[in-house]
C-alpha cells in the first residue's frame, strides 16, 4: 500500500472548504479505493505559483487563452512513486493504473463511455449551476484578491455583474429552473433507459451507485457536482433541499451512497 499521497485542492470560504466538482471527484475516488491521502489547499490566486514550487506540472489538457501553460486542481502526488500530475481524469486513471489492487474505476473499455456521461453532465447541468450558486461561491470566496479574481469569472459566466444579477430575484428563479430542466434531461437520456433495462433484467432497481453494487468513474463524476452544489447552497438549504428531490428523489438517494466518500482528510 501507498504511503500518504497528497492532493492540492483550492481553499474557499464555504464549510469543508471545497468547491471544486473536479477535486471531489477525486476525492471520492480516493477514499473510495481506501488509499492513506491527505488534502493541501492553495488560495485561488497561488495555484500556478505553488504547484510550480511543488513541482506539479501544467495540465496538458488546458491552456491559457494567450495558450500558455495552465496549471490547475485538482492536482496529485505521490511519494511512492515521486510522480506529480494534474487533471482530475489522468489522475483517477493513474490511481486504477498504481494501485491495481484497489477499485478500478476506468478501464479502455469503459474510458470513451464514461467521459461522453461526463460530457452530457456538463452539458445540461454545469451551466446552470453557475446561475444558480455563482453569486454565493463569488461572495464567500477568500481574500481579496482572490474575490475580485473569482468575481470575474462567475461574472463572466452569468453576462452581469453580480450586483444586477442579485437586482432582479427573477434571475435566481430563472437558475434554478434551468438546473431542473437540466436533472430532468439527464435522467431521461440515461437513468430512465438505464431502469428500463435494469427491469428487463428483473433488477428493481440499479443499486447504490449507477452501475449498480459498485462505485464507478460515473458516480464519481457526478458526486463531484453534488458535493458542489451542497457545499455552496449549503446542506440546510432550501436549494439543496429541491435538488435532492428532484425527479422522485432520485438525485438525493444516489447522493447519499456517495456522500461518506466525499470526506476531506487534512
Amino acid at each position: 500500500m501507498s504511503s500518504t499521497l497528497t492532493l492540492c485542492d483550492f481553499e474557499h470560504g464555504v464549510p469543508g472548504r471545497t468547491v471544486s466538482p473536479w477535486a471531489a471527484k477525486v476525492r471520492i475516488v480516493l477514499n473510495y479505493k481506501g488509499l492513506k491521502h491527505r488534502t493541501v489547499f492553495f488560495r485561488y490566486l497561488e495555484i500556478e505559483k505553488r504547484s510550480i514550487e511543488l513541482g506539479i506540472p501544467a495540465n496538458e489538457f488546458e491552456l491559457k487563452a494567450d495558450g500558455s501553460p495552465k496549471w490547475t486542481i485538482p492536482s496529485l502526488q505521490d511519494p511512492t512513486t515521486k510522480e506529480s500530475l494534474s487533471d482530475s481524469l489522468r489522475i483517477i486513471d493513474y490511481l486504477d493504473r498504481k494501485y491495481p489492487e484497489t477499485a478500478q474505476m476506468l478501464t479502455p473499455e469503459t474510458v470513451v463511455a464514461a467521459l461522453a456521461f461526463e460530457a452530457v453532465v456538463k452539458a445540461n447541468l454545469s451551466k446552470h449551476i453557475f446561475g444558480a450558486v455563482g453569486v454565493k461561491a463569488a461572495e464567500t470566496v477568500l481574500g481579496d484578491g482572490e474575490r475580485i479574481a473569482f468575481r470575474g469569472f462567475v461574472e463572466g459566466s452569468l453576462g452581469m455583474t453580480l450586483e444586477e444579477w442579485k437586482s432582479d430575484p427573477k434571475n435566481g428563479e430563472e437558475a434554478m429552473k434551468a438546473l431542473k430542466e437540466g436533472f430532468d434531461t439527464l435522467e431521461g437520456l440515461v437513468f430512465k433507459k438505464a431502469d428500463l433495462v435494469a427491469e428487463a433484467r428483473g433488477l428493481e432497481r440499479q443499486g447504490p451507485f449507477i452501475g449498480g453494487e459498485k462505485l464507478t468513474y460515473l458516480d464519481a463524476a457526478l458526486g463531484g457536482v453534488f458535493s458542489w452544489m451542497e457545499s455552496v447552497f449549503g446542506e440546510d438549504s432550501a436549494e439543496w433541499k429541491q435538488v435532492t428531490e428532484w425527479n422522485n428523489g432520485r438525485w438525493g438517494r444516489l447522493y447519499k451512497n456517495i456522500k461518506p466518500y466525499t470526506v476531506v482528510h487534512d
